[in-house]
This record gives structure tokens, C-alpha cells and sequence, in this order.
């Protein structure tokens, strides 16, 4: 999500220019209140500004529950506001009384909920009574096809934080199990360091995790590997899987990401260690099927470069700006 603040961030859509306020920081409790003590009193001098829009990026959880504070006040100056939901997993956020709480703050005047795919717009409509715009994100700005005879099939790609829902645990076991099978490949852990990993993992052979990776090096990784691995348990549209598609990287994915998945990659359905293991292997033992995969991948992500995505959100802006010049 922070990955899509910031692209947008550097290209806002035509006669529109943007600020960022940050309420969240990874690390500890303490870390994350401060951050949101900050990005609080930021937000309110911002309002203060009187902008024309504000755009509001949230996922589930704690997230939400910042965001709903944030919107609150927005709203209580008359400003209107997108309220962006990144979440793949807000279906099963929202029950109960969460969803009564979701649908209040949605349907109010001047807030224009934003959804990432046609399913999310389907099951958002279904509770609220309000029409649902659906913005795909873009894949990285200047990303190009890398041809396979430049790749390691070998070479096995993640990209993301380490949280339990990434499927770290495994994709690791599964490499580790190969690697015993006398496979001689290796995992790249990018945006996850040895600390972050339980100490049993950290000893793991054959798995090099990254730490924190700039563009520029995440780059040389995904023009290097051979697969990513994206064994999520949900997600919304991951970046890492629309970035890595447009290089030219095949990808290996759970099915919480198969509807991005066309020509450039293979869906395991199982969230198990022996599935993966499996698919890995038939994918590293089929080198012309590898190549077929590598070389129409970016057929997957069509439409989704940067300057597609900064009109598709100038409409939006726009048409809001009109609406509310009106009131």
C-alpha cells in the first residue's frame, strides 16, 4: 500500500498536485502510536490548507480504524474524500457489527469509496448503497521485459514484509525440502531480513533474505530470478506480482492471487508445504515452458502501466472536484 501512495504520490494526474501525511511505522506498539500521533496532528494542519481533495489509502485492522478517524474529520470540514481500500481480505473484515460500522462510513456525503477489482466492487455495493469505483494498480513506471536467456531458473524470488499471511514459513520449507531432493536453487527474501525470521529459518541453506531493497536493487533481482513465489493467504493487487510480470518474471501463486495470473504463471491452490514443493518442481524441470511463461507474462498486466493508471485517477479527481464546485 505504501508502495502505491508514493507512485501516485510522484505522478499526480494532470493540473494536480499532491502531499502525503504518513500514519503508520513498522516496528513496535510504541512505534506505531507515535507514528500515528504525528500523522494525526500532520492531517489536521493539513485541513487547515482547506484542499480540494483528500485521498485516503486503508486496509483492514488497525488501518481501518485510523483511516475512519481521519475520514471523520475530513468530512466534518466539508472536504471530500476517496477512501481507497488496498485490503484483499475486508469480505471477512466486514461482518458483524465492523460491517454495520464500514457501510455507515462509506455511504456518507462526500466520501467516494474506491476498490481495486471488479470483485471488491461487487461485494462492496452489496453493502452499501453507493455505486463503487474500481481502480487496478499499475505496475512500476520504466519496467521493461527481461528475456529468460538473461534469467536463473533456478533463482526464486519474495517480495514483501514478513508478516504470517506472505507464506515466508512456506515457501522457505518447500525450497529447503528441494534443496534436500539435491534441487540446487535459492530463495531471495527481498523486504524481509534474517531478524525478521523465526531463529529455526535463519539457518535455513539456500534462503538469502534481503532486508529492506530500494528500486534499483529490487530490480537486479526481479531481471535475475527465475520465479516469483507469492504463497499469500489474501491480498489486494500486489505490486511485487504486477511489477514482476511486467519484467518478464513468471510467477508461482497461491490462489488468493490467480486473477492476475494469465500467461505468466501457475496457480497452487494448497497453502501447503508439499504443494509448493510440487509445483516448484515441475515448474524448474519444464525450461521451455519456463521461457514460453517468461517471454508473455507481460500480456498479464496490459493496461496497468503508470500513465493508464494517472489518467484512470484524473477522471476521478476531476469529476469529484466538479461535483463538489457545485454544492
Amino acid at each position: 500500500m505504501g508502495r502505491s501512495i508514493q507512485r501516485l504520490h510522484h505522478n499526480p494526474p494532470t493540473n494536480w498536485n499532491s502531499d502525503v501525511v504518513v500514519t503508520h511505522a513498522d516496528g513496535g506498539i510504541l512505534s506505531i502510536l507515535m507514528a500515528w500521533i504525528r500523522g494525526k496532528k500532520d492531517f489536521i494542519q493539513k485541513v487547515k490548507e482547506k484542499p480540494d481533495l483528500i485521498h485516503v489509502h486503508t486496509a483492514t485492522r488497525a488501518s481501518w480504524y485510523r483511516k475512519r478517524k481521519i475520514i471523520q474529520i475530513a468530512r466534518s470540514k466539508g472536504i471530500p474524500i476517496i477512501v481507497h481500500l488496498h485490503s484483499g481480505a475486508f469480505d471477512k473484515f466486514g461482518k458483524g457489527w465492523i460491517g454495520k460500522d464500514l457501510s455507515r462510513i462509506l455511504t456518507l456525503d462526500g466520501v467516494y469509496p474506491v476498490v481495486l477489482s471488479e470483485h471488491w466492487k461487487i461485494w462492496l455495493e452489496s453493502i452499501i448503497s453507493k455505486k463503487v469505483k474500481v481502480v487496478p494498480n499499475p505496475f512500476r513506471r520504466g519496467l521493461r521485459p527481461i528475456s529468460p536467456e538473461n534469467r536463473d531458473i533456478n533463482m526464486l524470488l519474495m517480495v514483501g514484509r514478513p508478516s504470517p499471511i506472505k507464506g515466508h514459513v512456506l515457501a522457505i520449507n518447500a525450497v529447503q525440502q528441494l534443496r534436500e531432493e539435491g534441487y540446487d536453487i535459492r530463495l531471495h527474501l527481498a523486504g524481509t531480513s534474517q531478524q525478521d525470521l523465526h531463529p529455526k529459518l535463519r539457518i535455513k541453506n539456500g534462503t538469502i533474505a534481503e532486508g529492506w531493497v530500494e528500486d534499483k536493487e529490487l530490480d537486479n533481482l526481479m531481471n535475475k530470478a527465475g520465479f516469483l513465489l507469492m504463497p499469500s493467504e489474501h491480498e489486494g493487487m500486489p505490486l511485487s506480482l504486477l511489477d514482476a510480470l511486467a519484467s518478464g518474471l513468471p510467477a508461482i501463486v497461491s490462489s488468493a492471487c490467480s486473477s492476475f495470473i494469465n500467461h505468466g504463471g501457475v496457480v497452487v491452490h494448497e497453502r501447503t508445504v508439499q504443494a509448493w514443493k510440487m509445483k516448484i518442481k515441475q515448474q524448474i524441470n519444464d525450461n521451455e515452458g519456463w521461457k514460453e511463461m517468461s517471454k508473455n507474462s507481460s500480456k498479464d498486466v496490459e493496461g496497468l502501466d503508470s500513465e493508464s493508471d494517472t489518467k484512470r485517477w484524473g477522471i476521478i479527481y476531476n469529476e469529484i472536484f466538479e461535483v463538489n464546485s457545485m454544492n
